[in-house]
Protein backbone atom coordinates (compact mmCIF):
# COMPACT_ATOMS: atom_id res chain seq x y z
CA UNK A 1 0.00 0.00 0.00
CA UNK A 2 2.87 2.70 1.05
CA UNK A 3 4.52 1.44 -2.13
CA UNK A 4 0.95 2.25 -4.27
CA UNK A 5 0.90 5.52 -2.38
CA UNK A 6 4.05 7.16 -3.26
CA UNK A 7 3.14 6.04 -6.99
CA UNK A 8 -0.10 8.08 -6.77
CA UNK A 9 1.50 10.89 -4.98
CA UNK A 10 4.18 11.32 -7.42
CA UNK A 11 1.83 11.23 -10.24
CA UNK A 12 -0.35 14.24 -8.67
CA UNK A 13 3.10 15.89 -8.51
CA UNK A 14 3.42 15.69 -12.22
CA UNK A 15 0.00 16.94 -13.00
CA UNK A 16 0.62 19.91 -10.61
CA UNK A 17 3.49 20.21 -12.64
CA UNK A 18 1.93 20.28 -16.24
CA UNK A 19 -0.54 22.45 -14.62
CA UNK A 20 1.54 25.52 -13.88
CA UNK A 21 3.46 24.55 -16.99
CA UNK A 22 0.62 25.85 -18.62
CA UNK A 23 -0.75 28.57 -16.86
CA UNK A 24 2.74 30.03 -16.96
CA UNK A 25 2.67 29.53 -20.62
CA UNK A 26 -0.98 31.70 -20.73
CA UNK A 27 0.04 34.31 -18.10
CA UNK A 28 2.49 35.59 -20.32
CA UNK A 29 0.63 37.38 -22.79
CA UNK A 30 -1.58 38.76 -20.63
CA UNK A 31 1.66 40.52 -18.59
CA UNK A 32 3.08 41.41 -22.29
CA UNK A 33 -0.23 43.33 -23.16
CA UNK A 34 0.21 45.48 -19.45
CA UNK A 35 3.63 46.03 -19.98
CA UNK A 36 2.67 47.74 -23.79
CA UNK A 37 0.43 49.99 -21.89
CA UNK A 38 2.30 50.45 -18.98
CA UNK A 39 2.84 54.79 -18.48
CA UNK A 40 6.72 54.59 -17.79
CA UNK A 41 9.23 55.37 -20.41
CA UNK A 42 9.22 53.70 -23.64
CA UNK A 43 13.17 51.91 -23.28
CA UNK A 44 12.64 50.11 -20.28
CA UNK A 45 8.84 49.02 -21.35
CA UNK A 46 10.42 47.97 -24.86
CA UNK A 47 13.42 45.89 -22.33
CA UNK A 48 10.37 44.32 -20.29
CA UNK A 49 8.37 43.14 -23.35
CA UNK A 50 11.11 41.34 -24.93
CA UNK A 51 12.34 39.63 -21.79
CA UNK A 52 8.69 38.04 -21.66
CA UNK A 53 8.56 36.78 -25.26
CA UNK A 54 12.26 35.70 -24.01
CA UNK A 55 10.75 33.75 -21.14
CA UNK A 56 7.85 32.56 -23.39
CA UNK A 57 10.35 31.25 -25.69
CA UNK A 58 12.00 29.38 -23.40
CA UNK A 59 8.38 27.87 -21.87
CA UNK A 60 7.16 27.05 -24.61
CA UNK A 61 10.44 24.82 -25.49
CA UNK A 62 9.32 22.62 -22.67
CA UNK A 63 6.00 21.60 -24.15
CA UNK A 64 4.82 17.93 -24.39
CA UNK A 65 5.02 16.24 -27.41
CA UNK A 66 1.29 16.35 -28.21
CA UNK A 67 1.42 20.43 -28.03
CA UNK A 68 5.04 20.26 -29.82
CA UNK A 69 3.86 21.97 -33.36
CA UNK A 70 1.71 24.11 -31.40
CA UNK A 71 3.87 25.30 -29.06
CA UNK A 72 6.77 25.74 -31.94
CA UNK A 73 4.33 27.57 -34.28
CA UNK A 74 3.56 29.79 -30.81
CA UNK A 75 7.31 30.51 -30.26
CA UNK A 76 7.76 31.57 -33.65
CA UNK A 77 5.35 34.22 -33.77
CA UNK A 78 7.03 35.18 -30.30
CA UNK A 79 10.15 35.79 -31.74
CA UNK A 80 8.39 37.56 -34.12
CA UNK A 81 7.16 40.04 -31.81
CA UNK A 82 10.58 40.17 -29.54
CA UNK A 83 12.74 41.10 -33.47
CA UNK A 84 9.89 44.51 -34.23
CA UNK A 85 11.12 45.99 -31.27
CA UNK A 86 15.06 45.00 -31.68
CA UNK A 87 15.99 48.12 -33.78
CA UNK A 88 14.80 50.72 -30.79
CA UNK A 89 16.32 48.34 -28.34
CA UNK A 90 20.03 48.53 -30.24
CA UNK A 91 19.53 52.25 -30.80
CA UNK A 92 18.84 52.60 -26.70
CA UNK A 93 21.46 50.18 -25.99
CA UNK A 94 23.97 52.17 -27.76
CA UNK A 95 23.03 55.37 -26.96
CA UNK A 96 23.57 54.33 -23.07
CA UNK A 97 26.64 52.55 -23.49
CA UNK A 98 27.44 55.91 -25.47
CA UNK A 99 26.24 58.31 -22.63
CA UNK A 100 28.20 56.42 -20.16
CA UNK A 101 31.58 56.42 -21.70
CA UNK A 102 31.29 59.87 -23.03
CA UNK A 103 28.96 61.42 -21.02
CA UNK A 104 29.66 64.81 -22.97
CA UNK A 105 27.96 63.55 -26.37
CA UNK A 106 24.83 63.19 -24.94
CA UNK A 107 22.93 60.44 -26.71
CA UNK A 108 20.64 59.11 -24.10
CA UNK A 109 17.51 61.16 -25.15
CA UNK A 110 17.93 60.58 -28.93
CA UNK A 111 17.64 56.70 -27.90
CA UNK A 112 14.72 57.54 -26.10
CA UNK A 113 13.12 59.03 -28.95
CA UNK A 114 13.81 56.39 -31.12
CA UNK A 115 12.31 53.57 -28.72
CA UNK A 116 9.21 56.16 -28.31
CA UNK A 117 8.55 56.06 -32.13
CA UNK A 118 8.46 52.92 -32.55
CA UNK A 119 6.56 51.29 -29.57
CA UNK A 120 3.92 54.32 -30.75
CA UNK A 121 4.20 52.49 -34.72
CA UNK A 122 4.52 48.77 -33.57
CA UNK A 123 2.09 48.73 -30.16
CA UNK A 124 -1.56 48.52 -31.98
CA UNK A 125 -0.34 44.88 -34.19
CA UNK A 126 1.50 43.99 -31.32
CA UNK A 127 -1.94 43.58 -29.28
CA UNK A 128 -3.77 42.18 -31.93
CA UNK A 129 -0.81 39.72 -32.35
CA UNK A 130 -0.60 38.75 -28.58
CA UNK A 131 -4.07 38.53 -28.25
CA UNK A 132 -4.59 35.88 -30.98
CA UNK A 133 -1.65 34.08 -29.25
CA UNK A 134 -3.28 34.07 -26.36
CA UNK A 135 -6.77 32.82 -27.15
CA UNK A 136 -4.66 30.19 -29.03
CA UNK A 137 -2.70 28.97 -25.68
CA UNK A 138 -6.29 29.18 -24.12
CA UNK A 139 -7.54 26.25 -26.43
CA UNK A 140 -4.85 24.26 -25.60
CA UNK A 141 -5.10 20.99 -22.87
CA UNK A 142 -3.33 18.27 -21.57
CA UNK A 143 -3.89 14.61 -21.09
CA UNK A 144 -4.65 13.63 -17.80
CA UNK A 145 -1.33 11.53 -17.12
CA UNK A 146 1.87 11.79 -14.92
CA UNK A 147 4.79 11.68 -17.73
CA UNK A 148 6.76 14.52 -17.09
CA UNK A 149 7.85 16.22 -20.08
CA UNK A 150 9.73 18.84 -18.55
CA UNK A 151 12.98 16.77 -17.59
CA UNK A 152 13.89 15.51 -21.57
CA UNK A 153 13.24 19.19 -22.84
CA UNK A 154 15.17 21.18 -20.37
CA UNK A 155 18.21 18.11 -20.56
CA UNK A 156 18.55 19.06 -24.24
CA UNK A 157 18.42 22.87 -23.53
CA UNK A 158 21.08 22.04 -21.00
CA UNK A 159 23.29 19.57 -23.07
CA UNK A 160 23.36 21.97 -26.32
CA UNK A 161 24.00 24.50 -24.39
CA UNK A 162 26.89 22.88 -22.50
CA UNK A 163 28.43 21.48 -25.73
CA UNK A 164 28.22 25.04 -27.23
CA UNK A 165 30.02 26.69 -24.27
CA UNK A 166 32.87 24.33 -25.47
CA UNK A 167 33.62 26.85 -27.90
CA UNK A 168 35.20 29.20 -25.34
CA UNK A 169 33.66 32.34 -25.00
CA UNK A 170 37.31 34.22 -24.90
CA UNK A 171 37.30 33.27 -28.54
CA UNK A 172 34.16 32.76 -30.34
CA UNK A 173 32.94 35.00 -33.07
CA UNK A 174 30.14 37.28 -32.29
CA UNK A 175 27.62 35.49 -34.36
CA UNK A 176 28.45 32.16 -32.63
CA UNK A 177 28.49 34.00 -29.34
CA UNK A 178 25.32 35.66 -30.12
CA UNK A 179 23.86 32.13 -30.42
CA UNK A 180 25.03 30.79 -27.84
CA UNK A 181 23.53 33.76 -25.75
CA UNK A 182 19.99 32.46 -27.01
CA UNK A 183 20.61 29.31 -25.60
CA UNK A 184 21.68 30.37 -22.08
CA UNK A 185 18.55 32.39 -22.01
CA UNK A 186 16.18 29.76 -22.69
CA UNK A 187 18.55 27.43 -20.04
CA UNK A 188 17.88 30.28 -17.35
CA UNK A 189 13.88 31.21 -17.60
CA UNK A 190 13.78 27.05 -17.95
CA UNK A 191 15.94 26.91 -14.36
CA UNK A 192 13.84 30.06 -12.74
CA UNK A 193 10.89 28.03 -13.60
CA UNK A 194 11.95 24.81 -12.19
CA UNK A 195 13.83 25.97 -9.38
CA UNK A 196 10.90 25.59 -6.69
CA UNK A 197 11.63 21.83 -7.10
CA UNK A 198 15.16 22.33 -5.79
CA UNK A 199 15.79 25.68 -4.53
CA UNK A 200 19.64 24.73 -3.65
CA UNK A 201 20.67 23.77 -7.00
CA UNK A 202 18.25 25.27 -9.80
CA UNK A 203 18.18 28.67 -8.19
CA UNK A 204 22.19 28.82 -7.87
CA UNK A 205 22.47 27.49 -11.48
CA UNK A 206 19.25 29.80 -12.41
CA UNK A 207 21.68 32.86 -10.76
CA UNK A 208 24.65 31.89 -13.12
CA UNK A 209 22.76 31.94 -15.89
CA UNK A 210 21.44 35.04 -15.61
CA UNK A 211 24.91 36.14 -15.38
CA UNK A 212 26.45 34.54 -18.03
CA UNK A 213 23.86 36.26 -20.10
CA UNK A 214 24.81 39.50 -18.86
CA UNK A 215 28.08 38.83 -19.33
CA UNK A 216 27.81 37.43 -23.10
CA UNK A 217 25.09 40.55 -23.92
CA UNK A 218 27.52 43.46 -22.98
CA UNK A 219 30.08 41.92 -25.05
CA UNK A 220 26.93 41.84 -28.04
CA UNK A 221 26.53 45.74 -27.17
CA UNK A 222 30.05 46.59 -27.12
CA UNK A 223 30.75 45.07 -30.62
CA UNK A 224 27.27 47.27 -31.39
CA UNK A 225 28.69 49.98 -30.38
CA UNK A 226 31.68 49.27 -32.37
CA UNK A 227 30.08 48.84 -35.68
CA UNK A 228 27.94 52.36 -34.63
CA UNK A 229 31.55 54.09 -34.27
CA UNK A 230 32.76 52.63 -37.46
CA UNK A 231 29.76 54.26 -39.28
CA UNK A 232 29.34 57.35 -37.53
CA UNK A 233 32.85 58.50 -36.33
CA UNK A 234 33.47 60.38 -33.08
CA UNK A 235 34.85 64.19 -33.90
CA UNK A 236 37.62 63.24 -31.15
CA UNK A 237 38.68 60.45 -28.82
CA UNK A 238 38.10 57.71 -31.30
CA UNK A 239 40.97 55.74 -30.70
CA UNK A 240 40.63 56.02 -26.94
CA UNK A 241 36.80 54.89 -27.16
CA UNK A 242 38.32 51.84 -28.94
CA UNK A 243 40.50 50.82 -27.13
CA UNK A 244 38.73 51.27 -24.29
CA UNK A 245 35.74 48.90 -26.04
CA UNK A 246 38.28 46.39 -26.51
CA UNK A 247 39.53 46.69 -22.84
CA UNK A 248 35.48 46.19 -21.76
CA UNK A 249 34.85 43.18 -23.96
CA UNK A 250 38.58 41.38 -23.22
CA UNK A 251 37.14 41.50 -19.95
CA UNK A 252 33.35 40.68 -20.24
CA UNK A 253 34.97 37.72 -22.21
CA UNK A 254 36.85 36.10 -19.78
CA UNK A 255 34.31 36.17 -17.06
CA UNK A 256 31.65 34.58 -18.91
CA UNK A 257 34.28 31.77 -19.58
CA UNK A 258 34.78 30.89 -15.97
CA UNK A 259 30.91 31.21 -15.40
CA UNK A 260 30.23 29.29 -18.51
CA UNK A 261 32.96 26.72 -16.41
CA UNK A 262 30.62 26.58 -13.60
CA UNK A 263 27.27 26.72 -14.78
CA UNK A 264 27.96 23.72 -17.14
CA UNK A 265 30.54 21.90 -14.21
CA UNK A 266 27.65 18.64 -14.00
CA UNK A 267 27.01 16.69 -16.98
CA UNK A 268 23.32 16.89 -18.56
CA UNK A 269 22.21 13.49 -17.43
CA UNK A 270 23.43 14.14 -13.47
CA UNK A 271 21.33 17.28 -13.81
CA UNK A 272 18.28 15.69 -15.31
CA UNK A 273 18.19 12.98 -12.61
CA UNK A 274 18.43 15.73 -9.84
CA UNK A 275 15.36 17.43 -11.35
CA UNK A 276 13.44 14.64 -12.14
CA UNK A 277 13.65 13.55 -8.63
CA UNK A 278 13.28 17.01 -7.38
CA UNK A 279 9.65 17.32 -9.08
CA UNK A 280 8.73 13.85 -8.21
CA UNK A 281 8.82 15.27 -4.16
CA UNK A 282 8.36 18.65 -4.50
CA UNK A 283 4.75 20.89 -6.08
CA UNK A 284 5.81 23.89 -8.06
CA UNK A 285 5.91 27.43 -6.73
CA UNK A 286 4.62 30.89 -8.58
CA UNK A 287 7.68 33.22 -9.50
CA UNK A 288 8.20 36.22 -11.16
CA UNK A 289 10.33 35.10 -15.13
CA UNK A 290 11.24 38.51 -15.62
Amino acid sequence: MAGRSQVEARAALARQWSRHWLRACREIPERALGVLDRPDEPGRRIHDFRRLMKAWRALLRLAPAALAEEARAVRREAGRLRRRFGVARDADVVARILAKLCPARGTQPQGQDAAGELLRGQRDSARRALRRLSERVAGWSLPDHADDFRTPAFRRSYRKARRQAGGDPRRMDVESLHGWRTRIVDLGYQLSFLSSADLALLTRLARRAERLRGRLGEVIDLNLVSRHLAEQPPPESGSWLEHEIERRTVRQRRRAAKLAARLFARRPRRVGAKLQEAISRRPPRRIKLT
